[in-house]
């Protein structure tokens, strides 16, 4: 009886080996059939034909493929072609829910823009409400001034937005980052953001 509980182990040992053996084979099989996948796509977005890159793009950015997303929004917010840039911050905006706007106070402010700067505490927050990918426009409330509001656009590679108390007018520059100027009850200080 021992001989045969032992033999009935090593035989449960052997084909758990076996299964594990063919389950990892398996699995590498699929990460190098999803790995060129992913290199033929990528492939396409450094094509010489602007069509066929932004194609790819968008194909990619409308994935439900977290992997294949995060690539495109990697190539698309780095890439020289502009619009390329300006479709990955389209498609970006679908994700976001804030915008943190820091901004700077200028060399040689008067006592009244510190006064300002102070108040607002040398940011702004934009709690996004709603988005338009079509068309670029959002709506927003801010951290300061009540639960109003309010609406912002997405054009190209700017950003525009207006609240109760600030407007801002920002470019996404090679960095990838928004820099611009923001306006706050008639004092400006130049500003930047992140969406990524």
């Amino acid at each position: 009886m021992k001989v045969t509980i032992l033999s009935a182990s090593l035989l449960f040992a052997a084909a758990t080996f076996s299964a594990g053996n063919a389950m990892a084979e398996s699995l590498a099989e699929q990460i190098k059939k999803r790995a060129g996948v992913i290199g033929e796509v990528k492939a396409l977005l450094n094509n010489s034909d602007p069509s066929i890159r932004i194609a790819a793009l968008d194909t990619m950015l409308k994935s439900d493929d977290t992997a294949m997303r995060e690539t495109a929004y990697s190539m698309g917010l780095n890439s020289a072609d502009d619009t390329l840039r300006a479709i990955s911050l389209r498609n970006k905006f679908n994700e976001l829910k804030s915008i943190h706007v820091a901004f700077t106070l200028p060399d040689g402010a008067s006592e009244k823009a510190k006064a300002k700067f102070a108040e607002f505490g040398g940011s702004l927050a934009l709690n996004i409400k709603g988005y338009e990918e079509k068309n670029g426009r959002f709506t927003f409330s801010t951290s300061i001034g009540g639960n109003y509001t309010k609406d912002g656009n997405i054009s190209g590679l700017m950003l525009q937005f207006a609240s109760r108390y600030c407007k801002g007018n920002f470019f996404f520059n090679e960095e990838s980052v928004y820099t611009g100027d923001i306006t706050c009850e008639k004092y400006t200080f130049p500003a930047t953001f992140t969406i990524i």
